[in-house]
């Protein structure tokens, strides 16, 4: 099993947003996960005759939202990459997703607030932001013989979210 777990970019205006920064949302949320893939598929096929590989990706990268350009471009092509490497992986290396939603995580907690918080929860259709535990359990069952039959799967786990729960600013007046 290898999950694909780093990742992240804060959440910044494209004005403000260099081309270097973008290229390197990029190589750390896609890029790393393309090469350890690649270096690790061929090695569980040979140890093991096959395996899973778990990408977290973000629904930021299939609900737009502003200021998140760089990341949610990134986590949209991690996607994207978990589809073809499913498809070329296939039937010795399952590779599937977890488009995370708002989760109580250190990266967070840097910007939450008790109003952020409560604005980020009243904008979750489950009313609560997710927990560590909720990711932990469905990387559980991606990885796992229960979904022997998945792969190039995107697993919403993010509280039934159809648009990102921040309140962010577009570039010329009015709110995302």
């Amino acid at each position: 099993i290898l999950v694909n777990n780093a990742g992240g970019f804060p959440p910044k205006p494209v004005a403000q947003t260099t081309a270097r920064e973008f290229e390197g949302a990029f190589r750390f949320n896609v890029t790393t996960a393309f090469e350890l893939s690649r270096i690790c598929a061929p090695s569980m096929v040979e140890s093991a005759g096959g395996g899973a590989i778990l990408n977290i990706s973000s629904i930021a990268g299939h609900k737009p939202t502003p200021c998140f350009a760089a990341y949610g471009t990134a986590k949209g092509a991690l996607s994207l990459l978990t589809q073809e490497l499913a498809q070329e992986f296939a039937p010795k290396v399952r590779v599937n997703a977890i488009a995370v939603g708002s989760t109580k995580t250190d990266a967070l907690n840097t910007i939450l607030t008790e109003e952020i918080e409560q604005t980020m929860v009243d904008l979750t259709p489950m009313a609560r932001l997710g927990e560590v535990e909720d990711i932990a359990l469905g990387a559980l069952y991606l990885c796992s013989p229960a979904a022997s039959y998945v792969t190039g799967d995107i697993l919403g786990v993010n509280g039934g979210l159809e648009r990102l729960n921040m309140q962010m600013p577009r570039a010329w007046g009015g709110m995302g």
